[in-house]
């Protein structure tokens, strides 16, 4: 929110992931988003008083939207990377949540490069999930198969067209596999 401020109601476009993002983000039956991060955006338009005007886009491009000018800031689980200070700033962090590879349930396996050697997992892409699984997993054997959304991975890891899928805990509390 660095050089967002206001004594009068001034309009601000808020960045979402389009994709929906449970606990986070993700719009209702009516299309109305909900989570609690947008929870967490009203709380900070409201206590700011700015007019926010909720703008999802591809998780893979909001930050070219920002850099553009077609959003003013992004309110998202976005891991604060040395590459990504490069060209945008963040508040201060205001959660964490560790990262974690599930399998399905008779699946046994530990979540090192070693064990994952010869197997397929999912991440979703421009995340630092994506990076870590190339960068550790994909040198020792491990195919690395990207998605536009993590429920696209979570369903693939259902159907059993992969071995693992990696991501934020929180995002996979509830996969029951």
């Amino acid at each position: 929110l660095a050089g967002i401020t206001g004594a009068s109601a001034q309009q601000v476009r808020v960045g979402v992931a389009a994709e929906p993002y449970p606990p986070f983000t993700s719009p209702d039956a009516s299309g109305n988003w909900e989570g609690w991060e947008i929870d967490f955006m009203n709380a900070i338009c409201a206590e700011a008083q700015l007019d926010c005007v909720l703008t999802p886009v591809a998780w893979d491009g909001i930050i070219p939207a920002l850099t553009t000018n077609r959003i003013d800031m992004i309110v998202g689980s976005m891991s604060i990377t040395e590459e990504r200070l490069k060209t945008i700033d963040f508040s201060d962090k205001y959660y964490n949540t560790p990262t974690v590879v599930i399998g399905l349930k008779d699946m046994d396996f530990d979540a090192t490069p070693e064990s994952l050697a010869d197997k397929t997992i999912g991440v979703q892409s421009s995340t630092i999930h994506q990076v870590y699984a190339t960068k550790h997993f994909g040198p020792n054997g491990t195919t690395i198969r990207e998605y536009q959304t993590q429920d696209e991975a979570n369903n693939d890891l259902a159907a059993g067209r992969l071995d693992a899928v990696q991501a934020d805990s929180m995002a996979l509390a509830e996969e029951l596999f």
